[in-house]
């Protein structure tokens, strides 16, 4: 009988994942990657972006395409080629929002999927500003009990950048095919 009122409840979707201590270790380990991601991103930092993916990881922002840490990092800009003169990025914030994220039975992959809010503040006496919206889909492996992202794509809903606008296709999420 609680079968029957699921089915007719729930429309017969799938149960969400079984929630375990391992599941939740694992969640909160990969929420906390992403994070740390953007606020990197965000700050402009000289980090090496392409330390978050494993060695053939695929980033795929908006149709441009990454292949490798070394070709990731050189669509970021930074690591040690970044330029230490530049000029300071304006102080901007990503928000990332509505998390959805499934571990493998086996907790050796992973699936995240979020939207991402950019946020542009030009002062402390203005209001902020939203400059773009997306989503991102990103498939991630354990290496060594470390979360690292092996395939991810950004996909932009609104603000894309103009650097974009040659590869820009709107899609779906590419990790369902």
């Amino acid at each position: 009988m609680a079968a029957i009122v699921a089915t007719v409840l729930f429309g017969g979707h799938a149960a969400a994942q079984e929630v375990t201590m391992e599941t939740l270790l694992d969640r909160i380990q990969i929420e906390d990657l992403l994070v740390r991601y953007y606020y990197e991103l965000t700050t402009g930092d000289a980090h090496d972006m392409s330390e978050y993916f494993i060695e053939d990881a695929l980033l795929d922002v908006d149709s441009t395409i990454a292949n490798g840490r070394e070709e990731i990092q050189a669509l970021y800009g930074g690591g040690s080629g970044r330029d230490p003169n530049a000029d300071p990025r304006p102080q901007n914030h990503m928000l990332l929002t509505n998390p959805v994220i499934t571990i493998d039975p086996d907790g050796r992959r992973a699936e995240a999927h979020v939207v991402w809010t950019g946020i542009k503040n030009d002062g402390v006496g203005e209001p902020p500003s939203l400059y773009e919206q997306g989503r991102e889909d990103t498939e991630l492996v354990k290496v060594n009990g470390k979360w690292m992202i092996s395939k991810r794509y950004i996909s932009s809903d609104s603000g894309t950048p103009d650097r974009f606008d040659e590869t820009y296709v709107p899609r779906g999420n590419p990790l369902a095919n």
